[in-house]
C-alpha cells in the first residue's frame, strides 16, 4: 500500500510539473540551409523575467554540410549561454553533430540537433525584438534566424510543443 502511495503522488507531482508553465521558456522549430533557413514561427516571451530558456529543434536541408555558430543578436547585447543535448550514452545509431564553443559541428543533410538558448538579462527584459542566428563558420553567412520577441502583445502564445 506505501509503494501505490508513493507511487500516486510522486505521478501527480510529475504531472502538475508537466502541466505548469513558468512563461520563461519556449521551444522554436527550424530549418538550416543554404539559403538562409526558415523558422516555422517566430517566439513570442513575456517582458520583467529575469530569465529566458528557448529550446530549439532543428533539421538540416540538403545539401547544406558544416559547422553553425549561434548567437543571439540585435538591440543591446543580452548575456546568454548555448547547450548542446548530447546524449548520456551515444549508441551512434545515427550522425549526430555535437556543441563546442557556440558551435553546431559537423552538420549534414538530414541531421536533427537540440540545443538549449538561456538568456540571463542585466535587468528585467523590456518589449524588445532579438534574433537567435545560426552562422555557417566557412562563409559567414546565416543559414537559420529566429526570431524572439519580448512583449509587444505576444505574451503566451509562445509555442511551447
Amino acid at each position: 500500500m506505501k509503494k501505490l502511495l508513493v507511487f500516486i503522488f510522486a505521478a501527480t507531482l510529475s504531472v502538475g510539473a508537466a502541466w505548469y508553465r513558468h512563461g520563461d521558456s519556449a521551444h522554436a522549430m527550424g530549418m538550416v540551409s543554404i539559403k538562409g533557413g526558415r523558422a516555422l514561427h517566430p517566439v513570442h516571451l513575456p517582458i520583467g523575467k529575469e530569465r529566458y530558456t528557448l529550446v530549439i529543434t532543428g533539421t538540416v536541408i540538403p545539401p547544406y554540410r558544416g559547422d553553425t555558430r549561434v548567437t543571439v543578436d540585435g538591440g543591446e547585447p543580452v548575456p546568454f549561454i548555448v547547450r548542446g543535448s548530447d546524449p548520456i550514452i551515444d549508441l551512434a545509431l545515427r550522425h549526430r553533430p555535437y556543441f563546442e564553443d557556440g558551435t553546431l559541428t559537423g552538420l549534414q543533410p538530414r541531421d536533427r540537433f537540440t540545443i538549449w538558448v538561456v538568456m540571463d538579462p542585466d535587468e528585467p527584459m523590456p518589449a524588445a525584438k532579438r534574433v537567435v542566428t545560426f552562422t555557417d563558420t566557412a562563409s559567414n553567412k546565416p543559414v537559420l534566424k529566429i526570431p524572439v520577441i519580448f512583449g509587444g502583445g505576444g505574451e503566451g502564445q509562445h509555442h511551447d510543443h
